[in-house]
């Protein structure tokens, strides 16, 4: 219980350098007749986010880097803590409330005899939960040296239909490779991040490309289709622009970061000499509408948005 204390204690004082903010945001709002307690933003049933900003979110809990079994989550200020907490055991977390004395709150989740690094990645898929705190071992778990990459733990798998096939794709961000079928054709691809290369076989076609990447975009140059294949994905500006099969792409996008209640992302522009109209639900992970002449009906799990455009060559039809 001392250590809980300890914790609640360091967690507080780490935040009271915010605290003249604070107070200057709910008195803006107490003039305008409002309160934080009684903004209430949308909770999802499934909240899921892109996996690269779900994973930043994860911390080292500073205070006592040893609590390995406790998960804490800070709450977004003016959530509804009781309807955040409800949702949370409803999907399997045994998550309690804890309120801090600038009338905020944070989730203590318990997470003895579980996959605690799994539990950490799911309780920061949800927008509500602004950071959470984990002991030393599970961020090793997640971004250690060890670990062949820093943003996935899962597999990831695309399946559904698009360009009138079948799609049942693995993306697997442990061993970087992309295998399954589509277009009638297996995919069996090699990423190498050392070399910035995406080598092997796909739509029926050898594929030999490199990439280069940044936080704020990435590029896809080299052959693929039997055609080359040079386009940057920049995510800021929601834009992926260049040229692959043969034609020209244009995809224009807005992912929302930032706005809790934007869950429905909408791709627009051409590509293959079609035009393309995307809907993608970052709630559930689906994609629906159209490209190549052909219905889209596809959906993501453990990936999101952000790999299908970046692996968007292996989507136009062969």
């Amino acid at each position: 219980m001392n250590k809980a204390y300890k914790l609640i204690a360091a967690i507080i004082f780490s935040a009271l350098a915010g605290s003249r903010a604070i107070a200057a945001e709910s008195l803006v709002l107490s003039n305008a007749g409002l309160s934080l307690p009684a903004i209430e933003a949308p909770l999802p049933e499934a909240p899921k986010s892109n996996q690269w900003n779900t994973l930043k979110k994860i911390t080292v809990n500073t205070a006592q880097p040893d609590m390995n079994d406790t998960l804490i989550g800070m709450v977004k200020h003016g959530q509804d803590i009781d309807k955040a907490v409800k949702e949370l055991k409803k999907n399997g977390f045994r998550a309690s409330a804890v309120q801090d004395n600038l009338g905020g709150y944070m989730v203590m989740v318990d997470v003895k005899g579980l996959d605690a690094a799994d539990q950490a990645v799911g309780l920061a898929r949800y927008y509500y939960i602004t950071e959470v705190k984990v002991g030393r071992k599970v961020h090793n778990q997640l971004f250690g040296l060890n670990n062949k990459s820093t943003f996935a733990v899962k597999m990831g798998t695309i399946k559904g239909g698009i360009n009138h096939s079948p799609v049942d794709v693995k993306l697997n961000k442990l061993d970087w490779t992309i295998t399954g079928g589509m277009n009638h054709s297996p995919v069996d691809l090699k990423i190498d991040h050392e070399a910035k290369t995406i080598t092997g076989g796909a739509n029926l076609s050898p594929v030999s490309l490199k990439f280069d990447w940044s936080a704020e975009e990435v590029s896809i140059y080299g052959g693929a289709n039997h055609s080359p294949v040079k386009y940057t994905v920049n995510w800021k500006g929601g834009l992926l622009q260049g040229y692959a099969n043969n034609s020209p792409v244009k995809l224009e996008f807005n992912m929302g970061e930032g706005y809790a209640d934007q869950t429905i992302v909408n791709v627009t522009g051409y590509a293959n000499h079609a035009p393309v109209e995307l809907t993608y639900n970052k709630v559930n992970g689906h994609i629906g509408g159209y490209m190549n002449y052909s219905p889209v009906d596809v959906n993501l799990v453990n990936c999101d948005l952000y790999d299908f455009l970046q692996y968007f060559f292996l989507f136009l039809n062969k």
